[in-house]
């Protein structure tokens, strides 16, 4: 079975020149021993219609779609909710909701947010939460990244439902010290995009979080894809608890065949 990486950056990124042409994207995938990828596109981030940033990068990625799918950024206080999220449901190409409130600055207990939680719900589309953009201590001054408080975030998943819901670009010792069980949260899962893992911390992942609902991702190009993947491989789990987190977990969370 080859590598499923939920988190690709893709597109064209405001602050430094990274190489994500169609042809790039097929050179990683043959480095990176990838089977599929889900991409986040930077005009869906920083457009100020992010499905107008997606629709763009959608068309630029059109011959990579066999292997290639997205999630659509959401902006809850943007309107016409209901819509944008009908329109994504959709397209096959498009496998999820991605909520970056660190970005757009909303509130993660406000009506819209439990609005777009419901909506995904219904048209079974999981929702990717998302942290951070980048570590703070190297982001570009200009980009003012929100942080979310621990409690916020127990109350967001408490709220959560029967949604499935994915947490992103967290650090570890964020998520660790929560006061969550996490076994009464069946429907959470963690991406380990930007969540610094080295060796160490993966051998201590499952005395806290289930192992099985763990998702592997890089955020490459825009990070090195080799740091998460030698963590893995090098970390003490078993066989099985590796492939299930390279890519045995990600085809039981999306509607692939």
């Amino acid at each position: 079975m080859g590598i499923i990486d939920m988190n690709l950056f893709v597109g064209d990124c405001p602050f430094r020149t990274i190489p994500t042409s169609a042809e790039d994207l097929k050179r990683l995938r043959k480095e990176a021993g990838l089977e599929r990828a889900v991409a986040t596109s930077f005009g869906s981030l920083f457009y100020y219609d992010p499905m107008a940033g997606l629709e763009r990068d959608l068309k630029r990625y059109e011959s990579l779609r066999d292997w290639l799918s997205f999630f659509a950024v959401v902006n809850p206080d943007f309107p016409q909710l209901e819509g944008q999220i009908e329109r994504v449901a959709r397209d096959e190409r498009i496998v999820g909701i991605r909520l970056f409130p660190t970005l757009h600055h909303y509130a993660l207990d406000s009506e819209r947010v439990t609005e777009t939680l419901r909506l995904a719900s219904e048209h079974h589309l999981p929702v990717n939460m998302t942290a951070r953009l980048t570590d703070g201590r190297m982001a570009p001054r200009y980009v003012d990244q929100a942080e979310i408080s621990p409690d916020t975030l127990v109350e967001f998943l408490n709220s959560a439902g029967e949604t499935t819901v994915i947490l992103s670009m967290f650090f570890f010792n964020e998520l660790q010290p929560l006061s969550v069980d996490w076994s009464r949260l069946p429907r959470v899962v963690l991406d380990l995009g930007c969540s610094k893992p080295s060796v160490d911390s993966f051998d201590r992942l499952p005395s806290w979080f289930p192992v099985e609902r763990v998702l592997f991702s890089t955020g490459a190009p825009q990070y090195y894809w080799k740091g998460s993947r030698l963590a893995v491989e090098g970390a003490r789990l078993t066989e099985d608890q590796k492939s299930a987190i390279l890519g045995r977990t990600a085809k039981e969370v999306f509607p692939w065949t």
